[in-house]
């Protein structure tokens, strides 16, 4: 399936780089599904080690099942955010497409990009995370919440900035 940017790339524009939400992002969500887990695993190991009919726990059944629905929904719920998100640098512009159903995009032109602002906790420096705003022209804010790379996100817009004009752009190899 071919995602929301690529089928909206102008004459001559390339996907320059494609951002992804770094691991931590996941963490929590990821940490109340097993929480949610946990008693049901408890509970059949319980009740199977004591030989228990079904009658006896039942109650406890449904209230930790309904508990693992909850969780799973937040889990999907969050999965699919991370599965319909795009973040992406093209040669001409910024992109940035949230939802499934409905969809909401922010895309600026990268010569209309005023401002880069970097948020980087210590957690966010160990685990190379961060938070990216970005201002443009007309535009307002965009804010990327906990992007694997940041800085690395920087400077491939810096350097398609410069491409953009012309300007020769230092190399990307080089480290911040």
């Amino acid at each position: 399936m071919s995602g929301y940017v690529e089928k909206t790339l102008g004459t001559g524009e390339d996907i320059e780089y494609r951002a992804h939400f770094n691991w931590t992002y996941s963490f929590w969500p990821l940490v109340w599904l097993l929480i949610s887990i946990t008693p049901i695993v408890i509970l059949a190991y319980a009740q199977f080690s004591a030989g228990l009919p079904w009658s006896q726990l039942a109650v406890a059944w449904y209230i930790f099942f309904a508990g693992l629905l909850v969780g799973v929904i937040q889990f999907l719920g969050h999965m699919i955010v991370l599965w319909t998100t795009e973040i992406v640098v093209t040669t001409f512009r910024f992109v940035y497409k949230t939802g499934l159903v409905s969809r909401n995009t922010q895309e600026v032109s990268l010569n209309k990009i005023e401002e880069i602002t970097l948020q980087q906790s210590i957690w966010g420096r160990i685990f190379d995370y961060g938070s990216l705003t970005l201002r443009g022209t007309g535009v307002g804010v965009i804010t990327l919440p906990n992007i694997d790379e940041p800085i690395k996100v920087r400077r491939v817009i810096e350097n398609a900035k410069s491409n953009l004009r012309g300007v020769s752009s230092p190399s990307e190899d080089d480290e911040d």
